[in-house]
């Protein structure tokens, strides 16, 4: 038999979450993010599930763009970096990739090009990120020189990207927003700005394209309101089984190091996964698990194949009960901020030991 841990991923929550997405961007054109293997989900699965809902997706990098390709993803293909070489040009001319340009070196491999076929692009515009980007007193200038290649196709779509969107009272998304509406002014092109915290908050950045990232697999971009709130669902349930129960008498330490000491006569679990399947290591003591029905308090330090969990006030709990890491309950995000991260890095960052297991939408 497998091993219990697994990732189920919730096509449904997934075809959910792009429908708030047009909700709250009714007049968008969507470009969903499926770099870092679909945040986790596994990039294939994602845009197979949603491909029909969408209008283009994002990676970033080109070894990402040629395996949607591979998988009969057609389409509009983002490479949000651009090319990293100047012979992945005459790749993404070859698989009708579209470049984000963000740098003059960029734009020079694009002019020495000797393409058989154009590339569409978009043009980045460094409005306060300070990452990648053109600087706004150039813009016009490269843009011009942009549209006049042979080689480029259509008229590069103009985007930036926000810094601080995820704090939506923080003044610096209305100056980026600013700078960028400067800068881009008698410039006849087609705008994106908004990732998924401007999606929900910053309706006058929607423009004609909007580039959802995290709520499309259910999370929340904010720190002070959860997914629930933001009519958005789960994309990924974690769940494993436990394979062990043993009674341990008052004072005795359960774990690597002994972090956790019974305060009573307690019944533990030990559980199939831990931080070789993507469960974060420094999840505390008391972090929920659910288990039965009920939330199974962590306790003990997370190893790497298992954990431990005190299931004395359930007592249903038998080995082979299916518990749940993360999902509607407990979600992603409240485990991460327990572990002092984010979600976006538990689900980018689960390693392939843990089967994707797809669910029908």
């Amino acid at each position: 038999m497998a091993r219990p841990c697994q990732a189920r991923i919730l096509c449904s929550g997934l075809r959910h979450n792009v429908g708030v997405v047009r909700q709250r961007a009714p007049s968008a054109r969507i470009m969903a993010c499926v770099k870092a293997d679909g945040y986790g989900h596994g990039a294939t699965t994602v845009a197979t599930s949603i491909s029909d809902l969408v209008d283009g997706f994002a990676v970033a990098c080109i070894e990402e763009a040629l395996e949607l390709r591979d998988h009969g993803i057609g389409g509009p293909v983002l490479l949000l970096e651009g090319p990293q070489s100047a012979d992945e040009i005459g790749l993404a001319a070859e698989h009708q990739l579209t470049l984000c340009l963000s740098s003059p070196h960029q734009l020079q491999w694009l002019t020495d090009a000797d393409l058989q076929t154009p590339v569409s692009c978009w043009l980045k515009i460094d409005t306060g990120m300070h990452r990648l980007g053109f600087a706004p007193e150039v813009v016009a200038d490269t843009f011009e020189r942009l549209q006049a290649l042979r080689c480029v196709t259509g008229t590069p779509v103009l985007c930036s990207h926000f810094a601080r969107a995820d704090s939506p009272e923080d003044p610096a998304n209305n100056t980026q927003e600013a700078c960028f509406d400067r800068t881009v002014a008698g410039l006849d092109a087609a705008h994106s700005l908004a990732n998924s915290a401007a999606i929900l908050t910053r309706p006058d950045s929607h423009r004609a394209w909007v580039r959802p990232g995290y709520m499309l697999y259910g999370g929340s971009p904010f720190t002070h309101r959860d997914s629930v709130s933001l009519g958005l669902r789960p994309a990924m349930e974690l769940s494993t089984a436990v394979i062990g129960i043993r009674d341990v008498a008052e004072g005795q330490a359960v774990g690597y190091g002994g972090r956790w000491v019974a305060p009573r006569a307690s019944r533990i679990a030990t559980l199939a996964v831990g931080y070789g399947d993507g469960y974060p290591r420094h999840a505390p003591d008391g972090t929920p698990v659910l288990i039965e029905g009920s939330a199974a308090p962590l306790a003990g330090r997370v190893s790497m194949d298992m954990i431990t969990v005190d299931v004395t006030d359930i007592p249903a709990v038998q080995v082979g009960s299916r518990a749940v890491l993360w999902g509607s309950e407990p979600d992603v995000d409240t485990i991460a901020q327990l572990s002092g991260t984010i979600g976006y890095e538990l689900l980018a960052g689960m390693p392939s030991r843990t089967p994707r297991i797809k669910e029908s939408p």
